[in-house]
């Protein structure tokens, strides 16, 4: 991705065009192919580019307007580039501009309400020298990211960290709040670093700031329900999502460098990746593949979540795909160099990260800019239907009831009362009680709560009481309510940085994130979602002749590392160093639980399939010893 960084003195003091210099040479690695500068008075923006998209050829960054008043750096992708040249009545010789420009006219037009009219995934700066106000915005669901740090006499910005803390005056000190958020169970929610002061900007937010009105932030979007879309049959509700999820992928796109998919074999993946293909092929393009599987040497209970078949289903009907199947035996599941926290500021939390950074790794290799995915799918665009079964009970429709479970029961191949358990009596229970209750009861170790964060700290910092206070006790029937819920605090899927965080030239963009399908998606009958008796219906008709059968009808999925616990114990002597180096009474272990991260190693070594006890117990292992591993880290550099 390209990457804007940014300052706005509060004090009348001009800007140093030395520290953008030093905040762009902090995080030189996201521009490959330039990088600018601009000053003028109390501002200064700078920008790094990558180039993805035609239109980006030759672009130089921060671009000003033909009347030099406003100023911007951009990045990111604009999806309704026609509608917004229209609106803005620009002749049809300059369409050709690239979406800066674009977005600066739409500031021009329509002020401060431009991010609402705006598509895609952006994070953007704009200096306004007519109201000597810098005017900032994040996309909608946060694929781009904009973190800053405000004081008394200083704003500072940037898409990294690294750059915000390279801005002299800007403490290195550790939130504790957001620690034990990301030990915890809340991991994700809110607008806070590991870094005291320094924040991301909320997604669906734009942020204005000025000398004379400090800061000042307001919401331009918000995902709604409300009013119900009512079509006339389930057919019309399947042609509207496949149209929308085929404009969604051809966006995306919009690229002058070959096109890579993620392909696990399941659902969301697999439909982005054959819908991609089919516009590819169309236009005389190929599209390549790079897809986790096991190595053919591998032996052990994970060959039950074997996803190869379904992966090679999609290989073999598309056939302008170059298929890429990896083992993940590049990198290791967990390493204790102090590079990628330099490079990155912070730890990467993905538990799966060794077999992520081998998909990055060899679409880059193969000449790759561009990483599709379809993260995000089960949340809106193939949602399940959770909550639909409960609904019948609770309003006495029993022998509707009766029938779906009887339905599910055929389609999905377990018995009817299995489902009744889960999806009517289970969800009785209020929430809160069956995280903790679910991570007690899969751990298998007694006294353990499932995660690594120190009880002490834990107390300390009230996760309980923050909990409660998210009002996550009582789940509405229908869960796309609780997903709503928590989208409205901040909490959305990483999308781009998990590509990122593995490679500097590539990005990583997810079609079933767009804007358009949740909308569409969470203003759907909940009962579009399980129409048949069939989880996910909804998504599976819309792809209809497009996703091979034997996917379109499967109920099962794989996990994307089947083989994390043999992963790990090829790790054991190194996290056994790591915790010889940093003995009980090292203050790292006052945040991270040291007794809970030796005891899911010892347990490590159990025997047995895999089952949801090992999920719980190597993700918590890991991301315990790589928050560690930052908190060490902080200490010897800060």
């Amino acid at each position: 991705m390209s990457a804007i960084v940014g300052l706005l003195q509060l004090d009348d003091a001009p800007a140093d065009i030395q520290v953008i210099r030093a905040m762009a040479a902090r995080i030189a690695h996201r521009g490959p192919d330039g990088s600018g500068a601009f000053a003028s008075g109390p501002v200064a923006l700078g920008h790094l580019l990558l180039q993805i998209a035609p239109e980006s050829i030759g672009e130089r960054q921060p671009l000003a307007s033909p009347d030099g008043a406003n100023v911007i750096s951009f990045d990111g992708r604009i999806d309704n580039r026609e509608d917004l040249w229209e609106a803005l009545s620009v002749p049809a010789s300059e369409r050709g501009n690239p979406d800066a420009a674009l977005v600066l006219g739409a500031y021009q037009k329509w002020g401060g309400e431009c991010p609402e009219r705006l598509l895609g995934e952006f994070a953007f700066a704009i200096w306004d020298g007519r109201k000597r106000e810098l005017f900032c915005a994040r996309d909608a669901f946060g694929a781009r990211n904009f973190t800053y740090h405000k004081e008394a006499r200083r704003f500072a910005f940037s898409s990294e960290i690294n750059a915000v803390l390279a801005v002299p005056g800007v403490p290195r000190r550790l939130d504790e709040q957001a620690l034990a958020c990301s030990l915890g169970i809340l991991g994700g929610l809110g607008e806070r670093t590991l870094y005291e002061g320094v924040v991301n900007l909320p997604p669906a937010h734009s942020l204005s700031v000025s000398q004379g009105s400090g800061l000042a932030l307001r919401r331009y979007w918000q995902l709604a329900m409300e009013p119900e879309l009512r079509l006339r049959s389930n057919e019309e509700y399947a042609e509207a999502l496949r149209e929308i999820i085929t404009k969604a992928v051809s966006c995306r796109l919009r690229c002058s460098h070959p096109i890579a998919s993620t392909l696990s074999g399941g659902l969301d993946s697999s439909g982005v990746t054959c819908v991609a293909a089919r516009q590819l092929q169309s236009q005389g393009r190929r599209l390549l593949t790079v897809s986790n599987t096991l190595p053919p040497e591998f032996r052990g209970h994970e060959w039950l979540r074997e996803e190869r078949e379904f992966i090679q289903r999609v290989n073999s009907q598309e056939p302008n795909i170059d298929p890429c199947l990896l083992h993940g035996e590049r990198y290791p599941a967990i390493e204790f160099g102090d590079q990628a926290l330099e490079r990155l500021g912070q730890p990467v939390v993905d538990p799966f990260d060794f077999r992520t950074r081998e998909l990055v790794a060899a679409a880059l290799e193969r000449g790759s800019r561009l990483l599709l995915g379809g993260l995000g799918g089960d949340m809106a665009a193939s949602f399940k239907g959770t909550g639909w079964l409960e609904e019948l009970a609770r309003r006495g429709r029993l022998l509707e009831l009766v029938r779906h479970l009887r339905l599910r029961g055929r389609a999905q191949g377990v018995p009817s009362l299995s489902i009744l358990k889960r999806e009517v009596i289970h969800p009785l229970i209020p929430l809160g009680a069956r995280l903790w209750r679910n991570r007690l009861r899969v751990s298998g170790i007694p006294g353990w709560n499932g995660t690594a964060v120190n009880p002490r700290f834990a107390a300390r910092m009230r996760l309980d009481d923050q909990l409660r206070e998210l009002e996550l006790d009582e789940p509405p029937q229908d869960r796309r309510r609780l997903l709503l819920k928590l989208t409205s605090r901040g909490w959305v899927p990483p999308q781009n940085s998990w590509v990122a965080s593995h490679g500097d030239t590539i990005e990583g963009p997810q079609p079933l994130m767009d804007r358009r399908i949740w909308e569409f998606a969470y203003r759907v009958p909940l009962e579009q979602f399980c129409s048949g008796g069939m989880p996910r219906s909804l998504y599976r008709r819309a792809l209809t002749g497009i996703l091979p059968e034997k996917i379109l009808h499967r109920t099962t999925k794989g996990w994307f590392a089947p083989d994390y616990r043999q992963r790990m114990l090829a790790c054991r002597p190194q996290m056994r160093a790591f915790l010889d180096a940093h003995k009980p009474d090292d203050p790292i272990w006052g945040y991270v639980d040291r007794p809970s991260v030796e005891m899911a190693l010892l347990h490590l070594e159990r025997p047995g399939p895999p089952n949801q006890a090992n999920i719980f117990l190597q993700s918590a292992l890991g991301l315990g010893l790589r928050m560690a591993h930052f908190l060490s880290w902080l200490r010897r550099t800060g």
